[in-house]
Formats: C-alpha cells, structure tokens, sequence
C-alpha cells in the first residue's frame, strides 16, 4: 500500500460568508482541526511500520496468531488513508463551499494540485532508469507501469468529488450523492472484477476497474473508502466541527459497530444477490467490515484528539506533509529507479527485534523530514521553492 491522506489546502483567498444553502456549523477558515492532524499524522506512522515491517521481516518469522492479526490490521491502513482523503476533501471545500460552486482559479489550483498526484502515482512506478529505453519496452513492464496505486486512484476519486460539487451545488445534495456513489461501487465490484475489461478498454484505462492488469487499488471497491469519508466529512462539519467528542459518540463509535455487526451478519447468510463473492477481495461484508474497523479507530482518536491542548509540531508536520512522506518512504523502503533502498539491502532477513528497530529508524527520519520541510515552506518559502526546482530537476536529469 500505500494509501495516504492526501492535504487538500483550502483556498487562499479572503474567505466568503456561506449562504444559507450550506447547512450546518462552517468554522473559521484559519482553524485548523486538531482531529483531523491527528489521525492523519497516526495514519502516516502506521503506514511506515506496515511497509518496514513488511519489507524486513524475515520469511520464518511471517507465522503466528500476532503476524496474522498484524497483517489484517495492516490491511486498514490503506482504507483509513483512503477514507481520509474523501473526509478532508469535503472539509476543505465546506469552509470555502461558494468558491467551488463555479470554474474559478481556485478550482483550477486545486485540479492542477490532483493531476500531480496522478502523474506522481505513475512516476514513482517509472519502469527504466532511462527515458529512451521506454522506446521497445515489454508488455509486461508497461502493465508494471500503468498499474493503478493508491495515489491514481486518489486522484481520481478526488476529480470526481470536485466535480460533483459542482453539479450538486449544495452540500446536502453532495452528500447524499457521495452515498448512493459509495453503495453502488460496493455492489458492483463483484461484477466489475469478473468482467475482462483488458478486451474493450485499454490496459491504461482497464487498470482503474479491477485488479486484473496488477492494480492494487482499482476504484473498485477502493474508491468506495474515498467516498465514505466524504460522506462523514460532511457530517463532521454539520454536527462535530466544534464538538469533536460528540462526532465520534454520536456518528463515528455507533457507526462503526453498526457497520462491523452489518458485517459479520451478512457473511453469515447464504444468499449471494451479487453473484459469487470472495470474502477478503469482492464481498461487500468485507468492505463493511475494514469501515466499521476504520470508524471505531477514528472515533476513539476523536476522544483523544479533545484531551491534547496542543498538537506537537512534528504532528501537525506529519499531517500536513503527507504527500512528501509518502514518496520519499517509498524510494527508502521499497528502492525506485533513482536508488535502492530497504528492500534490496536488507530484504526479508531481520528478526522481530532488529525489525522493530528498523520501524523506529525509519520513524525517526521521515518524522525529521516532515519537520524540516514544513518548517521550510512556510518560514523560507523561496528557499523552498529553489529546493523543489532542484530536486525536480535532478530526478527528470538522471532520467535523461
């Protein structure tokens, strides 16, 4: 996996009075929420230790009742990011909701801001050290290449959620449609991963709708957590903006519990309406299941999130640049065109301790890393901009 909440910067502009068609508590632009920091930021370290772990543990070690359950829990991280996602793209937008209602330069940042992502989802799959060697490239590299990663499949759900904002034009209607939206891509995923899409669509495009290509994150039923969380991202800005402990007493614990007996009830009735289903990729109860899972961490992280007067620096660090954590974890631990990384020094050899220890060095540094370059871009914001040039320039060189 990787899935990550993406940050969603809201518009920089003066902000505009909402009318009265969008309901609910809309608070202060400039106040940020200390909830939403938080689980991003412990999203964030979750992921890091799913993929050290994953990559270091040696092989006779991978067995046991704690390895299983490990590795079920790991499976929540991609659902936790992706959800978080949907929840701070409806944020940001229902503190600003008239400024996303017409094609504005603020729409335009923010499109320009999920087309990096898309091609930054690609680029870290780049298959050749060289761009002249894409020239006669296998088939199989470029399936490699095209697979479909939790960034892609962020940024489409996210070019879709702006422009549902547009057609809906209330948040009301939003939401509503972002449920019937979520539902239905449960429900067809059965179907969707059966049919051959490689034969009427190209590869490129057949990637976003079932796995069969190599993608690890199709939109289906991936796309269905982008959804969920703008579904509850609405409801946080209705009702627990300013009251985060009752969000999550009154929506996130019940609706988590909810959706896990949904879960475990329908996995234990022997009608399939949705054809043949396998209860770990395609079952909707399995969908239900990791939700409800997710719900019930955010709702006690809701709980603590209130007992924290002050989030730490590298918390708010953390949240805040995940993107940059994402991608450069990523080169470290799994390795890229540029470098090599965990995977091919170390590799699946260290034992549980050596292991953990691993998790924490690589903690540490990215932790050292979202620091420094948040501090960076808002203390130095020229610097910051020369040191985004110089890498860029450096990465597209070595390329050449």
């Amino acid at each position: 996996m990787s899935a990550i909440a993406l940050e969603i910067t809201p518009p920089a502009q003066k902000s505009v009075r909402p009318s009265r068609t969008v309901e609910g508590i809309v608070p202060a632009a400039s106040a940020r929420s200390g909830f939403v920091d938080l689980t991003r930021a412990v999203a964030i370290l979750l992921m890091l230790q799913g993929h050290t772990l994953h990559t270091v543990l040696a092989s006779d070690a991978r067995t046991g009742t704690a390895f299983y359950i490990w590795s079920f829990l790991r499976g929540l991280t991609a659902c936790m990011f992706l959800l978080l996602s949907g929840f701070a793209f409806t944020f940001a937008t229902r503190r600003h909701w008239v400024d996303h209602l017409t094609l504005s330069p603020t729409i335009g940042r923010r499109l320009r801001r999920f087309g990096f992502f898309l091609l930054l989802g690609y680029a870290l799959h780049f298959p050749m050290a060289k761009l002249a060697h894409l020239y006669g490239m296998s088939e199989e590299r470029w399936r490699s290449f095209l697979v479909v990663d939790v960034l892609q499949c962020i940024a489409v759900m996210l070019i879709l959620l702006q422009g549902l904002v547009l057609v809906t034009r209330t948040p009301r209607r939003y939401a509503s449609v972002a449920a019937v939206g979520c539902l239905a891509i449960v429900a067809l995923t059965p179907a969707m991963w059966r049919f051959d899409w490689t034969g009427p669509l190209p590869v490129g495009l057949a990637a976003y709708l079932s796995p069969a290509t190599g993608s690890l994150f199709p939109l289906f039923p991936w796309g269905a957590y982008v959804l969920l969380g703008a579904v509850l991202g609405d409801l946080y800005m209705r009702r627990g903006a300013i009251d985060v402990a009752s969000f999550g007493n009154r929506v996130l614990l019940p609706g988590g519990v909810g959706l896990v007996a949904l879960s475990i009830v329908g996995a234990s009735m022997p009608l399939a309406p949705l054809g043949p289903t396998d209860f770990w990729l395609t079952s909707p109860n399995q969908f239900l299941l990791r939700a409800g899972l997710v719900l019930l961490v955010l709702g006690a992280l809701a709980h603590i999130s209130q007992r924290i007067s002050r989030q730490p620096y590298v918390v708010q660090a953390l949240a805040q640049e995940s993107l940059t954590v994402y991608a450069i974890h990523l080169c470290i631990v799994y390795g890229s065109v540029w470098n090599v990384g965990l995977r091919q020094l170390v590799g699946p050899t260290l034992r549980v301790i050596p292991a953990l220890g691993c998790i924490v060095v690589v903690w540490g540094a990215m932790a050292l890393l979202a620091s420094a370059w948040h501090w960076c871009k808002h203390r130095e914001p020229g610097a910051a901009k020369w040191v985004r040039l110089g890498v860029s320039g450096l990465l597209l060189g070595t390329l050449i």
